[in-house]
């Protein structure tokens, strides 16, 4: 097996996904980018939502995800509010109009998700789940060898 075999898959499944995506979306069209994507869909199912749990999701600096709040704050589709528990924080919550895109982003997943299972069994699209999560885990871990 060519030994960038699994790396050039893995490459080439991402950016057919992100262009699927995009393509469906209409996303440039709608100002959307990947980040906006994921914070939208991550605030849109959480009962309540913080800077600090966007930083803990995303895996991103405080300062990044500050800058992404912000862009998201002058577009419309998130407002800030006082947190009632933690006067530090601020609540993030979906505007009408970011409630909306929320919905779009996850009808587009749902669709997309449609056409990357088509022509698969249920029995494929668990060991796919199952590889996928054990690559991710080695990847994750500190425990590497070399």
């Amino acid at each position: 097996m060519n030994q960038n075999a699994i790396s050039d898959t893995l490459f080439d499944l991402i950016h057919a996904y992100k262009k699927a995506m995009r393509s469906e979306l209409k996303a440039k069209q709608l100002g959307l980018n990947a980040m906006h994507v994921k914070c939208l869909t991550y605030i849109a199912n959480q009962d309540t939502c913080t800077a600090v749990d966007m930083v803990g999701h995303l895996g991103r600096d405080k300062a990044q995800i500050a800058r992404l709040i912000k862009e998201m704050v002058e577009k419309q589709w998130l407002t800030k509010t006082a947190h009632p528990q933690d006067k530090r924080s601020q609540l993030l919550t979906l505007t009408e109009q970011g409630q909306q895109l929320a919905a779009l982003i996850q009808h587009t997943r749902a669709k997309v998700q449609k056409r990357m299972g088509h022509n698969l069994t249920e029995a494929q699209l668990a060991t796919f789940d199952a590889i996928a999560a054990t690559i991710t885990a080695n990847l994750s871990t500190d425990n590497h060898q070399d």
